[in-house]
């Protein structure tokens, strides 16, 4: 299981996504150092995790197949459910890197140990988009009508780690999985007129994560297993990965955003919120660290808190979506009810994250008001945007706050999309690689040395200039 890229964990955030799509999201403030733009061998952990992960789900359907027809119809659950998660794995190795293996991957006892004929070509990445969206509309469909034995029933509850053996959750997840990866092709013109109408059906079935009750996690219920969050203070903590970015700081110190203090703490020698200035000099940048006079990911609340769930998805996420889909389709109105909607559920998400804190010295001691929400909303002014050009900007900022370190994975697909926000990077002119943030991470060195026929047949696309084919703006 590749948990450790769902739960906050030391190895993705500090060997995956450090250098990487937190800098390029400038979800964190970091230093203008040598080669910052060049992802290097950092996927090399995720790649390996998410094929474990494959090999995994193909044994599953290799026992699966040797079923009766009967009791493949009982345990029909587990295949939909697998497929499901896969899916949105799935999907997210595809926005990171574009084509992947994957039809013929992770079939390594089905040869006999024989590595040779295990190695698997790549797929198409717009062909597997397709692919998933069609199964996962079918077992959308599906689900309205599954019926479990009572034996299965028991099994799966205790075996379901994500929704505890929930078929309404399922749902909601299939759902705003689907949401989420047609909001996401929908500027690709083969695909459009399909994304604005399976989007319809889905608002208006109704049956998504909208509702901040029903959000999709993997929750951390003890800190005696593996599924803990117990090393993600030291990734964050080492390596100044906790460094406020200036962009986010300062919307929050401009708008009165009430979760800057659930977020961040002032720097040490800062009687303000200060957040790293990306333009400047790589040792100015250094000593205002040094100086402690940088604003840090709040440590009581995120870095030292080993109860943080690890997000799938979540309904503020789900809001936005639907306010760009009916911004996109011309209703304002609507647009504002579901963005308004999102940032009251945003801030108190993060409100309740601090719940469970173990260390209090930087939880804040009141929670916000009623009438501090209102205010950031009214300051914010979504009315006020009159074209959905202007819109779009205050909702691609609000996902840029709600995403911030948490889901980095979704934050930079979503950023490359939308070409938003617009933030300033400064170019890396010491590298002879890449000046500017990267448009894709570039595949682990194994496929070339050990998939090399079927790694030939993507090479030429293998850069950081390649776009991903949701890319088109």
């Amino acid at each position: 299981m590749n948990f450790e890229d769902v739960i906050p964990s030391y190895w993705n955030y500090f060997t995956v996504i450090r250098t990487t799509s937190l800098t390029f999201t400038q979800a964190h403030g970091f230093v203008n150092s040598s080669g910052r733009y060049v992802t290097g061998a950092t996927i090399t952990d995720r790649w390996n995790r998410y094929y474990k992960f494959v090999t995994q789900f193909r044994e599953l359907e290799k026992v699966y197949a040797t079923l009766s027809p009967a009791d493949q119809a009982a345990n029909k659950i587990y295949m939909i459910t697998a497929t499901i998660y896969l899916y949105d794995h799935t999907s997210k190795m595809i926005d990171n890197v574009g084509d992947i293996p994957f039809s013929e991957a992770g079939k390594i006892s089905m040869t006999g140990g024989d590595y040779s004929k295990a190695a698997a070509k790549y797929d198409n990445q717009t062909e597997l988009y397709i692919k998933m969206l069609d199964e996962l509309k079918a077992y959308s469909t599906e689900l309205n009508s599954v019926t479990l034995n009572a034996g299965v029933e028991t099994v799966f509850k205790n075996q379901d780690l994500i929704n505890k053996g929930s078929l309404v959750s399922w749902k909601n997840y299939c759902n705003s999985l689907r949401l989420k990866l047609l909001n996401r092709v929908s500027a690709v013109p083969a695909l459009t007129a399909r994304a604005n109408s399976e989007m319809a059906e889905i608002i208006a079935e109704g049956k998504i994560v909208d509702e901040s009750a029903e959000n999709i996690a993997f929750r951390v219920y003890t800190q005696d297993v593996d599924l803990d969050t117990s090393g993600f203070f030291d990734a964050l903590e080492s390596g100044n990965n906790n460094i406020a970015p200036k962009p986010m700081i300062d919307h929050m110190n401009t708008n009165s955003d009430p979760r800057e203090a659930w977020l961040f703490q002032k720097g040490a020698n800062a009687t303000a919120y200060v957040g790293l200035d990306p333009t400047l000099a790589s040792g100015a940048q250094d000593q205002l660290i040094a100086d402690t006079k940088i604003a840090l990911y709040n440590m009581s609340v995120i870095s030292k808190n080993k109860w943080l769930p690890g997000t799938l998805i979540n309904a503020p996420e789900v809001n936005l979506i639907l306010a760009e889909y009916y911004t996109r389709n011309g209703n304002g109105a609507l647009a504002k009810t579901y963005f308004e909607k999102a940032i009251r559920q945003s801030i108190e998400y993060y409100v309740r994250l601090g719940d469970k804190a173990d260390v209090l010295t930087w939880k804040p001691t009141a929670e916000p008001t009623v009438a501090e929400v209102n205010a950031y909303i009214t300051k914010i002014n979504f009315a006020g945007a009159t074209t959905a050009a202007d819109q779009l900007k205050l909702i691609a900022f609000q996902k840029y706050i709600h995403y911030n370190i948490m889901q980095a994975d979704e934050s930079w697909a979503e950023q490359r999309r939308l070409k938003l926000p617009v933030f300033t990077f400064i170019d890396d002119e010491t590298s002879t690689i890449r000046k500017s943030p990267p448009t894709r991470f570039t595949y682990p060195n194994s496929e070339r040395v050990y998939n090399t026929d079927n790694y030939n047949t993507v090479k030429d696309k293998d850069n950081l200039s390649t776009k991903i084919f949701w890319d088109v703006k």
